[in-house]
């Protein structure tokens, strides 16, 4: 009777989410969702007093589409990447909210205002400007940071310290917030003669806790008609410092899991003159999570590459790519050239990786080795689990793919099955149907096969 229900009720919330589903669709090449991980880490004193470093993570569809971006401009191939997309450019930004002590706080609570939202058209305003053209947002708002979003993890300090001029004050001719009009008498101390005359300001992180969040801006541009469109995503969860700050977890031996890669090919490059090789890799959601606070705290979490002939026993270090991002990564076979610096003219690799962990005032952590691949590996090219019909998305559409199935009215290749099986039972039914909904509805986060 159970499986009977479980299909049931998987087959009733398909009909009421693929509706919504449809609706939510953008022209955007990807969906723009929150940051998935947000970290914190005060920088003790470095940089200024109350300077924190803000870490966090793109989904593996926008740092894919934008690492493939990238690839287009430097090949000179940029009109034809964009040409099937209604405008001429995209680029994104990242934008930080930050509270003290009471998010909900009318004074020092959260300072987002209408002021942060861009408006589109031909006249555009750009984010923090009001219609005259002045600055409506103090300096530790941040409206408009620019990001390449290649990688999986990026960095920013914020609430850096302010100067003893209208940065602090505001300035009320132009409206201009300063830091000091966001927050409470009792929060901080500004010592005005500090600096030679520059000013300190400090806040007490053992009385008080700073919190932060992050959202994202899709900006894009029409060459003919002048618009500038701009979409934004929802706020993040919340990171934070100080006295109610949940405390950092380091990173331990174990914790981190071998690499998933496929689909080695030879690429057209050249790097000094030696054949460049890429191969993809995928992203789970519980090593972003890792990456985050690793870079929060000052440490990062890296890819270490070795190659080898097929035949040979001996792997070598890699020349390549070594930040982690979803998609391609990029590695130059230099290093296995004999000692004449000779490369053989048929080329035919294979190669393997693994993470290793950096964390400040501790040992390095190095995970288990990938897989071995090769030219004629059997992989899956783009993978991500719940992604059944490969579109680099999850959506309604899969959890439909792996019901089916579930009750045998459609067959399934090796790639799809491993796809569907996102709780790892070895089989396809109601139980992974109802996952991949919930995960494309945002109800969870992560499958429990990317958690063993």
């Amino acid at each position: 009777m159970k499986p009977i229900l479980s299909l049931i009720l998987v087959a009733v919330l398909l009909v009421a989410v693929a509706p919504m589903a449809l609706a939510g669709e953008s022209s955007l090449p990807f969906a723009l969702t929150a940051p998935q991980n947000v970290s914190a880490a005060w920088l003790e004193g470095a940089d200024s007093p109350t300077s924190v470093s803000l870490s966090y993570s793109l989904s593996n569809e926008i740092t894919a589409f934008f690492k493939a971006k990238q690839q287009a401009a430097e090949n000179d191939t940029m009109e034809s990447f964009m040409r099937p997309y209604s405008y001429d450019d995209i680029y994104l930004q990242a934008q930080v909210d930050w509270a003290v002590d009471d998010v909900n706080d009318s004074v020092s609570g959260w300072h987002y205002n209408q002021y942060w939202d861009g408006r589109s058209g031909v006249d555009s305003i750009w984010p923090g400007y009001d219609e005259d053209g002045f600055i409506r947002v103090s300096a530790w708002d941040v409206v408009d940071c620019g990001i390449s979003a290649i990688e999986t993890v990026e960095n920013i300090w914020v609430t850096r310290g302010v100067p003893n001029d209208d940065r602090w004050y505001g300035n009320t001719e132009t409206k201009t917030p300063g830091v000091k009009d966001q927050l409470k008498p009792g929060q901080y101390t500004f010592d005005t003669a500090a600096n030679d005359g520059d000013g300190e300001l400090r806040i007490d992180l053992t009385k008080h806790t700073l919190y932060y969040r992050v959202r994202l801006n899709a900006v894009t541009y029409t060459e003919e008609s002048g618009v500038t469109t701009y979409y934004t995503s929802d706020w993040s969860s919340v990171a934070a410092v100080g006295k109610d700050a949940a405390q950092y977890e380091p990173i331990k031996p174990g914790d981190l899991p071998a690499p998933v890669i496929s689909g080695l090919r030879m690429t057209d490059e050249k790097f000094n003159g030696y054949p460049v090789v890429a191969f993809t890799l995928t992203v789970p959601d519980n090593l972003t999570q890792m990456l985050t606070r690793a870079s929060a705290m000052g440490g990062g979490i890296y890819v270490e590459i070795e190659g080898r002939f097929v035949g040979d026993k001996q792997w070598t270090q890699m020349q390549g790519d070594w930040v982690i991002k979803a998609g391609e990564m990029d590695v130059c076979l230099v290093s296995l050239a004999d000692d004449s610096q000779i490369m053989p003219k048929e080329v035919d690799v294979e190669m393997r990786c693994r993470y290793y962990c950096i964390q400040p005032g501790r040992d390095d952590i190095q995970s288990p080795y990938s897989k071995v691949i090769g030219f004629n590996s059997d992989d899956f090219g783009h993978f991500m689990y719940g992604d059944v019909n490969n579109d680099e998305r999850i959506d309604a559409k899969d959890a439909l793919l792996a019901l089916q199935k579930a009750v045998d009215k459609i067959d399934l290749n090796d790639r799809e099955i491993t796809a569907a099986d996102v709780d790892a039972s070895g089989k396809i039914d109601a139980k992974d149907a109802l996952l991949i909904l919930k995960r494309a509805v945002n109800k969870i986060k992560v499958f429990p096969v990317e958690q063993l």
